[in-house]
């Protein structure tokens, strides 16, 4: 009996990608008004900056429905597959919420929902690493403590263009978001142990983003060659790339395990807003 690999979208695993690795992507809601769009079926990356350019009305998100988990689950579960089921940090999203829901539809089959206590590249390093162990055979034992491992080492960090978006969205306090705006002061935001805190603050935001590399170098362990990093940006590949380029100087010719940039689709850049650029850091 294998193990399949279900996440949701917040892990901003291209829909192809996914397709390619086996991986079930559940979507979260995208909202604009009164009308709701799931993130990557019914609204692009590409379609949703467009319209936060055009639309007068600021999106907000949704989790997705137990329904929702229960019909990525029923196939599965039919095919005799057993399920792990990786979610956005619970701190943030109630969407562990609808997927417990949902596995106790299935008694009789295992499904193991597990908080990544991330989001963004964070949960998608989590998603795509369980992927590959089972792909090398593991056992349930040895892949829950790889991930409880990865969990506690984890950090996502990101500069943030417009703090405003973050506290719209209740995702950052007011204090901080007067502090960036008033005094000008950039802060360097850290995702560790499901939550979200500010790790750094500084004057510009391009000193901002070296600082983020510093951050995630630093926390990538001693073995720089066991070390996963990806780049993050929101409709800002020139800023990814930009940190890419910094982190290939102060990786001194060394290669790390994953080194990608990927782009946040619509659920994560309805909170961090466009023109923003993060960095998911792990290690063995």
């Amino acid at each position: 009996m294998s193990i399949v690999v279900v996440t949701d979208s917040t892990s901003d695993i291209e829909p192809q990608r996914a397709a390619a690795l086996g991986i079930t992507i559940v979507p979260l809601f995208v909202i604009f008004g009164e009308r709701s769009y799931r993130d990557g079926v019914d609204l692009s990356r590409r379609e949703f900056f467009a319209k936060l350019r055009s639309d007068n009305v600021l999106p907000t998100t949704s989790q997705p429905t137990a329904q929702m988990f229960e019909e990525a689950f029923r196939p599965l579960v039919e095919a005799g597959h057993d399920i792990l089921c990786l979610t956005i940090s619970s701190y943030l999203s109630g969407t562990i919420n609808s997927a417990r829901a949902a596995a106790q539809q299935f008694p009789d089959a295992k499904i193991v929902v597990y908080d990544s206590e991330s989001a963004a590249g964070g949960l998608g390093i989590m998603a795509m690493r369980a992927q590959e162990m089972i792909a090398q055979g593991v056992r349930w034992d040895e892949l829950v403590a790889a991930l409880d491992r990865e969990r506690a080492v984890q950090r996502l960090y990101a500069c943030i263009a417009d703090l405003s978006h973050l506290q719209r969205t209740g995702r950052i306090g007011r204090v901080q978001q007067v502090l960036g705006t008033l005094m000008k002061i950039v802060p360097v935001i850290v995702l560790k142990d499901g939550q979200v805190g500010a790790e750094a603050q500084v004057r510009t935001f391009a000193r901002a983003q070296s600082t983020m590399v510093d951050l995630a170098l630093s926390a990538a362990g001693s073995d720089l060659t066991k070390a996963r990093f990806l780049v993050l940006h929101t409709d800002a590949p020139h800023l990814a790339d930009g940190v890419m380029e910094q982190l290939r100087a102060k990786l001194h010719g060394v290669t790390p395990r994953v080194l990608d940039i990927l782009e946040a689709g619509p659920a994560i850049a309805t909170h961090a807003g466009p023109g923003s650029v993060g960095m998911a850091v792990s290690h063995d």
